[in-house]
């Protein structure tokens, strides 16, 4: 071996000595400290002498070291709002046996998790059970909120991270006033997110009424009955396997709107997704148009199912571009498909059901024209003979496809049954539905 072979040899030596003892060294500083009831936070924070708050322990353990604090059982009140240092992991000992009382803030942290414990706002005494913002790598798992006043997350600014196994029971307010624009909160708030998924959870607001989840931005300001700023913006924000159970009305406009399941109001959505989910209330995808094109925003909507027969939601607020709507199944509900105010595109609605709808519109409304609106191998059971299926307000556009449908007229009356479509129709099948131009025009082709 010659002395440039040895040099390098002794320089790689030194590199990899250098990166296992960084790792050691990493590995060595991570620790577990511990929150017990009976312990005091005159302690060490250990499992023989452990402390008594979560509050001491916060306070005590370094940011960005990888530290665990292992909560044990009873009820922990912060007294007020705390904040988690980044890089912390915070673990009870399950949903039932861990309670913390009160609001933990994570801002501007990476890799923080909270897992295995309830929240219980005392009552509504708390506002937010976890503030989040400007974060990373956030994790919440395994976690019941109860009984805040406002919302159990509030989430924005935050990229790569997971929210699973939630259940959320009594986090909101209506103060709906009929004929009056009024004031409500959502379980859920969120804005601004990158890589961000909500799974497996569970939401509830039948108590003191209130949304699902709902939009919010911390550029926004309040204007009459809506607000200003710029759009949120998502991207790759997925909802799965949720069941949303909320009250009949709104607080918003006046008093007179479906309450809302689920709400992206103002954002722009790239490669967002909501699926195998149960909602008793509107989906609302709302988003305002503007001078910019925006064909790379796309929502994904499938596999939901909706139920309320004698509830006036609407399956799903369509006033966005570019959103794929297939294989939900809606059951009940007033016109399941609206678009609301603003002229939009590309809406591809295919192999779903439809069945116990209800007026003024059984299956879709819409206000302006929607240019390459798609309705096909979709399936419509139509419970009402007095109420179009289709109402274009404003006509309907020339590149409009109908295709492939089975109507199946489930009432006595079907002398006056209104389609309310003439663009577009090809190869539908329509049982006991007179007129018969329907049949002949869907299948002169």
């Amino acid at each position: 071996m010659n002395r440039k072979d040895t040099v390098i040899k002794v320089i790689e030596g030194i590199l990899l000595l250098g990166f296992f003892s960084a790792i050691s060294i990493q590995s060595a500083s991570a620790k577990v400290y511990y929150v017990d009831i009976k312990g005091s936070d005159q302690g060490q924070g250990t499992k023989d002498s452990p402390w008594r708050t979560l509050n001491k322990a916060l306070k005590s353990v370094n940011a960005d070291q990888d530290h665990t604090i292992q909560i044990g059982s009873g009820s922990f009140d912060l007294g007020g709002k705390i904040t988690v240092p980044s890089g912390v992991k915070i673990i009870g000992s399950g949903i039932y046996a861990t309670t913390i009382q009160g609001e933990l803030h994570l801002r501007g942290g990476r890799n923080i998790s909270l897992s295995k414990m309830q929240f219980n706002g005392k009552k509504y005494k708390y506002g937010t059970a976890v503030y989040i913002r400007d974060a990373s790598q956030i994790n919440l798992r395994d976690i019941a909120f109860r009984q805040y006043q406002s919302h159990a997350i509030n989430i924005e600014r935050t990229q790569n991270s997971e929210l699973a196994n939630l259940s959320i029971f009594d986090c909101t307010f209506n103060n709906r006033v009929p004929d009056k624009h009024s004031q409500q909160s959502a379980a859920i708030v969120l804005g601004n997110l990158t890589n961000v998924s909500f799974h497996e959870i569970s939401i509830n607001t039948l108590t003191r009424g209130g949304q699902g989840i709902g939009s919010m931005s911390d550029a926004w300001k309040p204007q009459g009955n809506s607000w200003v700023g710029p759009d949120s913006i998502l991207k790759n924000v997925k909802f799965a396997n949720l069941n949303i159970q909320v009250d009949k009305w709104n607080a918003w406009w006046n008093g007179w709107t479906p309450q809302m399941a689920l709400e992206l109001f103002k954002h722009k959505c790239y490669e967002c997704e909501i699926y195998n989910s149960i909602f008793n209330g509107t989906v609302s995808l709302a988003s305002i148009p503007t001078s910019q094109p925006d064909y790379q925003t796309r929502i994904h909507v499938h596999h939901n199912f909706w139920y309320g027969q004698n509830k006036p939601f609407y399956a799903c607020e369509v006033s966005a571009n570019n959103i794929e709507f297939n294989h939900n199944y809606i059951r009940g509900g007033f016109y399941p498909i609206a678009s609301f105010g603003n002229k939009y595109r590309n809406l591809h609605v295919h192999n779903n059901i439809f069945e116990q709808t209800q007026g003024p519109v059984l299956v879709g409304l819409f206000e302006q024209k929607r240019e390459n609106f798609q309705f096909i191998n979709n399936i419509i059971y139509v419970s009402h003979s007095k109420y179009p299926l289709f109402l274009f307000k404003k006509g309907e556009a020339e590149n409009q496809k109908i295709h492939n449908n089975s109507f199946y007229n489930l009432t006595e009356n079907f002398q006056n049954l209104q389609l309310g479509i003439t663009v577009g129709l090809n190869k539908n099948f329509f049982l006991k539905f007179n007129p018969w131009q329907y049949r002949q025009e869907s299948l002169k082709n």
